[in-house]
């Protein structure tokens, strides 16, 4: 049998099979027409019953399984955000941590930043929520400008669009909080 003869008895069997069962459950629907039909009011009354008993279950198991599936998911893709999110936060702290005379973090070189940065906007292109490739483009653009006060100010809007984007709360934080947890001292009181 070559593979055009197949392919047309493969579709002349499915539509049989799809006939079939439609014919065997208009016979069905019919004979329970016909039962429902001859049957006592009270009977009646108990199969419909049932059947809305089986249908209402039947529904509350697939809408809970189908949420089960959705929150599963949405918990994957949020591990992944946050483990994209944890290395940015890194690199940031390691910039930030490095003016820290406290901390014997080293700053990282131009040439390994350029890079950090090239990989990290490829991972929120495909993770990022549309707040953090905003934050993101303005944190490059301010750092351009060499404003110090304007860079963490921006660091700190991007920290609260990732924050955001794995579900934290941003609630009460508004003064540069999250920069500031990096900060010295000397350097808290500049910002004010």
């Amino acid at each position: 049998m070559n593979a055009k003869t197949q392919k047309v008895f493969q579709f002349i069997l499915g539509l049989s099979l799809v006939g079939g069962f439609i014919y065997g459950a208009w016979l069905l629907i019919n004979a329970f027409r016909v039962a429902v039909a001859v049957a006592s009011p009270e009977v009646v009354a108990a199969i419909i019953g049932a059947m809305a008993t089986i249908l209402v279950g039947i529904s509350a198991v697939l809408i809970s399984q189908a949420h089960e599936r959705k929150r599963s998911s949405e918990e994957a893709h949020r591990l992944k955000k946050v483990e994209r999110y944890q290395s940015f936060i890194d690199m940031i702290s390691r910039m930030i941590g490095s003016s820290n005379q406290n901390l014997a973090l080293k700053e990282p070189d131009s040439q390994e930043l350029i890079h950090y940065l090239f990989k990290f906007k490829a991972d929120i292109l495909l993770w990022g929520s549309p707040k953090v490739i905003k934050a993101q483009i303005e944190f490059e653009n301010v750092s351009e400008s060499g404003d110090t006060k304007k860079l963490l100010m921006s660091v700190n809007s991007l920290y609260f669009a990732i924050r955001e984007d794995i579900g934290l709360s941003n609630s009460g934080l508004n003064n540069l909080e999250l920069v500031k947890l990096y900060l010295n001292d000397d350097a808290r009181k500049e910002l004010g």
